[in-house]
């Protein structure tokens, strides 16, 4: 059975991690352990001081990380991002395709494409610098209208509600989604994100959205409920077809129709870094749906493949043994 194509819109953040001794956070005063906002100049200083240190550099942003994740069981998705026309432009494209997503990445002239620098001490400690770059510059003019009349369904995030642009972007393409019948999924991104647009997020979800992702911080925000039964509930009387609520280690919730489904964690085999877990849950629960297994299988599909990646560092997909995660999956679940 083939997977539906899924279209993807998300910030193209190149994740770049750097393996640096404490002194050089102190050269460059840089506060340890914060994640930190970064401007362009900061960015490039940055980026010139890590060139003689060990790093790794993957294409991340939340978007990217599901699409990468659906590609890599099976799946067909497109993703949308802008990024300038540089090294860090380019590497991005060739490993996303790499993944076996299909590349509608748009290249800018102007601005330097974002990254997300993760500067690792020799304790484990990780201080993030991120500079979003020619991202906030999404328009209309940058989605491929013709790939989306093809896919069956959208998937983008609360992340790309940064700048006036980027949002009328993403509002006009769900419209578009929804006037051709296509399922909306979304992903609330992260608490701050919520508390800066919980109107917009509250309208924007009664109108569209048809799969909604949350973890119960980002879903107590969007309804005032601190339970996650009583909060997916809520959050379904939005209008929402299907809710997932993330509960961390307690596992999580799928709801539709009237039903609420508890699905555990799958133990890691260790614990080593939760990065992108979210977005990687996201990319399993969506190539299940693809598939129209039942709900709750596509929870333990999403549940299984984040087990997985949290025993590798970062978002290193290609760590993983995705023919062994396909078997297990096609074994044990469905």
């Amino acid at each position: 059975m083939s997977s539906c194509n899924v279209f993807g819109i998300g910030n193209a953040l190149m994740d770049i991690q750097s393996f640096v001794p404490e002194k050089f956070l102190k050269k460059l005063l840089i506060p340890k352990g914060i994640m930190h906002i970064v401007e362009e100049n900061t960015s490039k200083k940055i980026l010139n001081e890590i060139v003689s240190y060990k790093t790794i550099s993957l294409p991340g942003g939340s978007c990217a990380n599901t699409m990468s994740t659906l590609a890599c069981l099976g799946g067909k998705p497109s993703y949308t991002g802008i990024v300038g026309d540089d090294f860090y432009g380019r590497l991005y494209e060739s490993k996303l395709i790499s993944r076996g997503v299909k590349s509608l990445i748009c290249f800018k002239d102007i601005g330097l494409t974002g990254s997300s620098i993760i500067l690792t001490t020799e304790d484990a400690e990780r201080t993030m610098n991120t500079h979003l770059g020619v991202c906030r510059e999404l328009s209309k003019d940058d989605i491929d209208f013709e790939v989306l009349s093809n896919s069956k369904l959208l998937y983008t995030t609360g992340y790309q509600w940064d700048t006036r642009s980027q949002k009328e972007t993403i509002e006009f393409v769900m419209k578009s989604a929804k006037d051709q019948g296509k399922i909306i999924g979304f992903d609330i991104a992260d608490p701050f994100c919520i508390e800066r647009n919980v109107k917009d997020f509250n309208r924007i979800i009664s109108d569209y959205v048809g799969i909604l992702f949350g973890n119960i911080e980002e879903a107590k925000i969007l309804t005032g409920k601190s339970d996650p039964v009583e909060a997916g509930k809520q959050i379904r009387k939005m209008g929402v077809d299907i809710v997932i609520v993330k509960v961390g280690s307690k596992g999580s919730y799928v709801f539709y129709e009237d039903v609420v489904e508890k699905i555990d964690i799958y133990t890691p085999e260790k614990v080593l870094d939760s990065t992108g877990c979210g977005d990687v849950y996201s990319g399993g629960f969506l190539y299940g749906y693809c598939e129209k297994y039942p709900l709750e299988k596509c929870g333990k599909i999403a549940s299984y493949v984040a087990s997985e990646i949290i025993s590798v560092p970062g978002v290193q997909l290609e760590s993983l043994d995705f023919n062994k995660i396909k078997d297990f999956i096609n074994n044990e679940i469905v």
